[in-house]
């Protein structure tokens, strides 16, 4: 049974087009990943939740941003997806027929709206938000798109990935709303204050003064709402990150290793082959070899 005929409402048209692409009845043609990028020109889209715009039918222009100083311009047909983390921009131009799904994820909200331009103005089909759940999946789906982006992964692998997110999303919107618990909500502030700055100087005390909570409380919320620690977490977080920069450059390992927030490069190393089962030499080395 398809995720739209467990579906509740599989009339609605947005469960209907999700499930289009999930089943892959529409298939994704190509995934751009577009770039952080806080010099948005004039009249630009840009906000600060993640984004995920996929074109139905038709074609659209779109500007993006690529990285924090350019920007490209794409032709988008039907089946091609554009994702947009938070605070990248886009400038549509709206000249030919297209019909978009835009999806804007907010930590606790996925908001869905279906849009048709017929060349002269807009229609929107439908709009409505829904309750996220299960949070750690959807959001290492996310990172996942993200990170592939950056590598150029192959057009199959990523979008797998998008597929995987879309059912997720869809199967997350059958379950009845409910706002997350004050615990669930502040997880999600500290983790994602964390994803934003594991390159710096954090320890628990620190953050939990960030949060106006006690430090032990900051243990308790990780260890119920993600299961783990504080500690692993942020490691988990700055190891991601270590892997990601030795397969786009060929920084010094001392340079990776500051970067992803640790201020000694031994100890950087000795925790990576702990966690990987190899040194972040051959862990690049074998990204060169196609081996890792």
């Amino acid at each position: 049974m398809s995720p739209a005929e467990q579906h509740p409402d599989s009339k609605d048209p947005i469960i209907h087009q999700l499930t289009k692409l999930v089943d892959n009845t529409l298939p994704i043609r190509k995934v751009y990943v577009a770039a952080e990028n806080l010099s948005a020109p004039a009249l630009a889209w840009q906000i600060d939740i993640p984004r995920i715009d996929i074109v139905l039918s038709g074609t659209i222009v779109t500007h993006y941003s690529v990285d924090s100083s350019h920007h490209i311009q794409q032709n988008l047909e039907a089946g091609d997806v554009v994702y947009f983390p938070a605070k990248a921009w886009s400038q549509p131009m709206w000249q030919e027929e297209v019909t978009i799904l835009s999806l804007m994820i907010s930590p606790h909200k996925v908001g869905f709206s279906l849009q048709k331009w017929n060349g002269e103005g807009f229609t929107e089909v439908a709009k409505r938000p829904t309750i996220r759940h299960q949070l750690k999946i959807g959001n290492g789906l996310l990172q996942a798109l993200e990170e592939l982006g950056y590598d150029s992964a192959d057009h199959h692998t990523i979008s797998l990935v998008i597929r995987s997110l879309l059912s997720h999303i869809m199967v997350m919107s059958k379950v009845p709303d409910c706002l997350p618990s004050r615990q669930e909500e502040l997880f999600q502030k500290i983790t994602g204050y964390i994803d934003q700055h594991f390159d710096q100087q954090l320890n628990r005390e620190m953050i939990a003064e960030q949060f106006y909570i006690s430090v032990n409380y900051l243990s308790h919320i990780f260890q119920q709402q993600g299961k783990t620690s504080f500690k692993d977490y942020l490691c988990h977080r700055r190891l991601d990150k270590a892997q990601t920069l030795l397969a786009q450059d060929q920084c010094r390992i001392k340079q990776i290793s500051e970067q992803c927030g640790f201020t000694d490069s031994n100890y950087f190393c000795r925790l990576f082959k702990q966690k990987l089962g190899m040194t972040p030499s051959q862990f690049r080395a074998g990204i060169a070899t196609g081996s890792a």
